[in-house]
């Protein structure tokens, strides 16, 4: 049975087990639990919400870390709110949700793509929203209370990142309308947050105008092109020439593992590609030979093991360009490893390769009833179109004498098409 008497603190320390109710404050009581060396003496709270069967459980903590009167205290604010028929731990949690740093409601977002419960994205897409949040908005906004945040305050950033950068500050509008319209929506609220507007509404991801890209290398750059790759290590050689013969992007090509090689056909994966379709390229000749090595990845890196060689690609093509430059003896215009799938894509009309199988090359999804009921991959024609543009690069290789450091096989050597 619970004793009741008037808690002092000569009556708390004589108290040995069981438990003690304060009279001046309901719901309140100390346990007291025997160990081995000490007593310990416990603040807790347990009472009954109006017009409900359960009832509410708190515990404060120890006694005489929490005195007496920290302990009323501590009760009387949670019989505030049980007196109006209010569940406190709901009221902590809308306490917690209507103050809650922007930081604590990103971690939830992350969190909750990660799950792809509502759209399963790809590693690098993720890594990519984690790098905006890190360079961009964590210490910008990071401890603002996500409901004071202001339309204005959104703005600032982008327009800021705008002056020197309009290309990521058009992603950073487009991140933030994500963010903010999952933090204003259904999930958002299921996670624990408790933003009734959504503040990003009028973001706009394209208020910057930005050019579409049109660099690739005409035929005198390709030239230019081998003859400066040749002197790279075969290493970066093997990537580069495998860019500008597959037309694949650059991270299809450097995270590949060797054994999406099967024979002379090379499948990228859906996980792996930008439209998430699986991507079955033939390998002409000096193709296949450049795929060929005894490593579990394509490119291994030098700096971790059994990892892809997925960074410094940015200096390999700026090393090339320079020297593109000196051997030309002209200033060459900058281009990205990108670039080297556009002049794949330029050249198939001078090649004779139709439209449908210059795109199925380079693994552009169908659009429209096509892409519905057209299952055919093209697997035939893919094959013709790449023979046809690696002979060309073997031709313009053999003009500019670099068919040796290029490793191209001898019987595409003896004779020019």
């Amino acid at each position: 049975m619970t004793q009741k008497h008037n808690l002092t603190p000569t009556i708390v320390e004589a108290l040995l087990s069981g438990t003690l109710n304060d009279p001046r404050t309901p719901g309140l009581y100390v346990e007291a639990r025997a160990g081995r060396v000490r007593v310990s003496r416990v603040w807790k709270y347990r009472r009954r919400i109006p017009g409900k069967t359960s009832f509410y459980k708190a515990t404060l903590g120890s006694y005489p870390a929490h005195s007496i009167a920290a302990a009323r205290e501590w009760a009387t604010s949670l019989n505030s709110n049980i007196e109006q028929g209010i569940d406190p731990a709901e009221a902590q949690r809308i306490q917690k949700a209507n103050h809650m740093l922007v930081s604590d409601a990103h971690a939830l977002y992350i969190a909750h793509v990660k799950t792809g419960a509502l759209r399963k994205l790809k590693p690098r897409t993720i890594k990519e929203k984690e790098y905006i949040w890190t360079a961009f908005l964590k210490d910008a906004l990071g401890q603002r209370i996500l409901q004071e945040l202001t339309a204005d305050d959104l703005w600032v950033l982008v327009l800021k990142k705008g002056k020197s950068a309009p290309v990521q500050a058009n992603r950073l509008a487009a991140e933030l309308k994500v963010f903010m319209k999952w933090c204003a929506g259904r999930s958002g609220w299921e996670a624990g947050i408790r933003l009734t507007e959504n503040r990003a509404v009028t973001l706009d991801a394209y208020y910057f105008p930005t050019k579409p890209k049109s660099r690739f290398l005409s035929h005198d750059e390709l030239g230019l092109f081998l003859r400066a790759v040749a002197q790279e290590e075969r290493f970066y050689l093997r990537a580069l020439l495998l860019m500008l013969l597959t037309g694949c992007r650059k991270l299809e090509v450097v995270e590949a593992p060797s054994a999406e090689i099967d024979g002379t056909v090379w499948t990228i994966p859906p996980e792996r590609t930008k439209n998430s379709c699986a991507h079955r390229i033939p390998l002409a000749p000096w193709t296949l030979s450049l795929t060929q090595t005894n490593e579990a990845w394509l490119f291994p890196s030098d700096r971790l093991e059994n990892r892809p060689m997925k960074w410094g690609w940015d200096k390999v093509i700026a090393r090339v360009l320079k020297r593109m430059s000196e051997i030309g003896e002209r200033s060459i215009p900058r281009f990205t490893l990108h670039d080297l799938r556009r002049t794949m894509r330029s050249n198939t009309k001078r090649l004779k390769i139709d439209v449908e199988t210059a795109e199925a090359m380079l693994n552009h999804k169908k659009k429209g009833l096509e892409e519905i009921y057209d299952g055919y991959d093209l697997f035939e024609e893919k094959k013709d179109g790449f023979a046809r543009w690696e002979r060309l690069i073997v031709d313009i290789a053999i003009k500019v004498g670099v068919t040796e450091p290029l490793f191209i096989p001898d019987e595409l050597t003896a004779f020019e098409a």
